[in-house]
């Protein structure tokens, strides 16, 4: 059974985000230094064990207190660029709502919901230090999440007549900028032994995952403005976005077997990008 002290380093290591050896350098590294504190005040001030190392830990400070620190010092400014788009995309969706409501006449109450919904997930999460937010997996989800529904306001936005359609929009494209920013900067840390080929095999998906997901989120809304309720073609928009996850997913797992088969399915997306971007703006090219 864990001691105390154990538990309490684990608890602070919790709270960061890093690799798994990492993780296991700090533990280490916090634990050895917190024994030595614990052995300390046991010669000097004559404690027992168990109050040397409640004593210890009273001094160290509070696990979510301390495991922040660590985080912002492993990640700095992260926390403030979260923050900076939690609150520009709190502004871009009541402005969107508010010129929509009164300029259109439409009152996107499904989109305003969501989109402050995943804005005030992103205000809470770095402001929350007893929220461990070390799952990078979820973290990507509400950002990828965010990118889509940012794309949906610009639509909204484009539609509208009015002087601030061009404040909105260089805001919620700079937002998107952002959001695809802290995904990189999230997914393309420091993991694992092959640092420079997973970084580029990551990087490479998050490209081509954009340019796909785009595109799908296009033709679906368009599909939703021609036909005006959900039909059979629109999961087929959505397919290509299914593929493109479960290859990443099948790429992760491949590397760290074979690197090289992982980046050869990596290709697949990418070339199905520029095959999109062939059928798009080839026959536009080649007329020209």
């Amino acid at each position: 059974m864990k001691s105390k002290l154990e538990q309490y380093v684990e608890n602070i290591v919790r709270h960061t985000e890093s690799s798994k050896k990492e993780k296991e350098d700090l533990y280490e590294e916090l634990l050895s230094h917190l024994q030595s504190s614990r052995d300390f005040l046991m010669e000097e001030e004559g404690l027992t064990p168990d109050n040397a190392e409640e004593k210890a830990m009273q001094l160290f400070g509070q696990e979510g207190e301390i495991g922040s620190q660590i985080q912002q010092a492993l990640f700095p400014y992260r926390k403030e660029l979260m923050l900076t788009l939690a609150i520009s995309s709190i502004i871009f969706t009541i402005s969107t709502y508010v010129l929509s409501l009164f300029v259109g006449g439409d009152a996107y109450i499904g989109w305003l919901c969501i989109s402050m919904s995943l804005s005030s997930m992103l205000l809470f999460l770095p402001l929350n230090q007893h929220f461990h937010i070390n799952r990078k997996l979820w973290i990507n989800g509400l950002l990828i999440v965010h990118t889509l529904v940012q794309l949906y306001g610009w639509l909204i936005v484009s539609q509208l007549d009015h002087s601030t359609i061009v404040g909105l929009t260089i805001l919620v494209w700079l937002n998107i900028a952002l959001t695809i920013g802290l995904i990189y900067w999230i997914t393309i840390y420091d993991y694992g032994t092959n640092e420079k080929h997973m970084k580029l095999l990551h990087g490479l998906n998050i490209a081509s995952g954009i340019v796909i997901i785009g595109i799908s989120l296009v033709l679906i809304v368009g599909g939703f403005i021609m036909i005006g309720k959900f039909h059979f073609m629109m999961a087929v928009f959505a397919s290509p976005v299914a593929v493109w996850a479960v290859l990443y997913v099948v790429q992760l797992k491949l590397a760290k077997r074979n690197m090289n088969i992982a980046f050869l399915v990596g290709i697949i997306p990418v070339l199905a990008c520029i095959l999109i971007f062939i059928w798009i703006y080839g026959p536009a090219i080649y007329f020209n």
